[in-house]
Formats: structure tokens, sequence, C-alpha cells
């Protein structure tokens, strides 16, 4: 081969590799620019769909104080590990707790968002609200990813979480059998890992928030 051939060879794979490289280039500065451009307005959606969860499971409530505004709840929240026993800690995390409070600015609940990471699709999330007088006051989930017409119905199917709601109870139960007594919840037909994922951590943030109020954190009485 010619030396004007073999210049020509190479000359020929140092454009493609630079045409490569500036391609390369100029796609992760567009990404980048992407990015930056949508990362505030999925951050502010995300800010607002938590905020209408927390109205939807506290509806008695005027307004909520999320834990960063309130030093001691903070605190508790670091510490929401210890305080649930090895029963739960095993699955379930305390994510958040807010308080819910009434028009005067008395604390009247808390709101408590909780993680089990049992469901049949993977981690389930949910956000509860929970009355001082000891009853959950509504469930709404930020992840659930089980199935369609099965798991799923959690979600979809508002008579099965209103189980939940207005019981004064410890803990709650799963049954397959027909629930006949307070704290205990009708499984979902075809779905007992589903149920028991959402049960199991429901009763774990009960167990957070029974240990906020006897603490009287967030000015609770």
């Amino acid at each position: 081969m010619s030396k004007k051939g073999k210049d020509g060879g190479v000359l020929s794979v140092v454009k493609d590799t630079l045409a490569l490289v500036l391609i390369t280039l100029a796609a992760a500065v567009l990404l980048g620019f992407v990015r930056e451009v949508t990362a505030e307005p999925i951050a502010k959606r995300e800010e607002q769909d938590k905020q209408n969860a927390y109205l939807a499971v506290f509806e008695t409530a005027s307004s909520v104080t999320e834990s960063k505004d309130v030093p001691e709840l903070a605190a508790a929240l670091a510490l929401s590990a210890q305080v649930l026993t090895e029963e739960y800690n095993k699955a379930v995390t305390v994510d958040e707790v807010c308080l819910a409070k009434d028009e005067a600015g008395n604390t009247v609940g808390y709101i408590i968002t909780v993680t089990d990471k049992k469901g049949y699709g993977g981690a389930v999330q949910m956000v509860f609200g929970y009355s001082l007088d000891g009853v959950v006051t509504g469930i709404e989930f930020l992840v659930l990813n089980e199935t369609a017409g099965f798991g799923l119905e959690a979600e979809k199917n508002p008579e099965w979480r209103k189980q939940f709601i207005g019981v004064a109870a410890d803990s709650f139960t799963v049954t397959k059998t027909g629930a006949g007594a307070d704290g205990e919840i009708d499984a979902l037909s075809g779905a007992t890992r589903t149920s028991n994922a959402v049960t199991q951590g429901i009763n774990g943030g009960l167990l957070f928030a029974k240990y906020l109020a006897e603490q009287g954190i967030g000015g609770a009485k």
C-alpha cells in the first residue's frame, strides 16, 4: 500500500473518531440540558403529589407541618428504626412523619409515610393519618407496583382501605375467612401477600405514632 493510501486511511479513522466524540459530547450536553429543564417541574409535581396525599389521609386537619420544620420530630424520625420492634423493623421503614394540626394550631394527630419491603411486586410505600384518639384516618399509596386486578386493588378499591379507617386497634391482622372483629382485615382476593405488606406497614407506622403521642412529641397532649 502506498504512503498516501496509508495516510488516507489514518485520516479517515481520525475523522470518524472525532465525529463520534463530537456526537457523544453533543448528546451528553443535550441530555444534561433536558435533565436541568425537567428536574424542577418533576420535583414540584412530586412535592404536590405528596402534599395531596397528606391532605387526603387527614381531611379534618387544617394544616400539615413536616418533620424538617420540627426538630424534636426530626430527631424522633431518625430513631424510628429503634422504636419499631423486631417484628417490623426488618421489613418496615418510617420514611417521614408530619404533624396534623387544627385551626388553632394544636396537634390533632400524625401523618406518617412508611415502606414495607415485602409486597408481591416489590416495596409498597404508603402514607396514613393517625389521630390522637387512636384511629387511622385515611390511607394513600405513593408506590404500589402490584398486579392489576389483584394486589393493585389495594389502591383501586377504596372499600378495602376503609377496613383500617376509624378503628381503635393496637394493630391489624389479615384474615382469609372474613373479618369478624375490630382490627381484622379481609385479604384482597388473590393478593394475600399485598394485603400482608400493607397491613404490616400500617402496623409498624402505628407503633411509631403511638410512641410519638406517648412522648408528647410535636405538642401532642
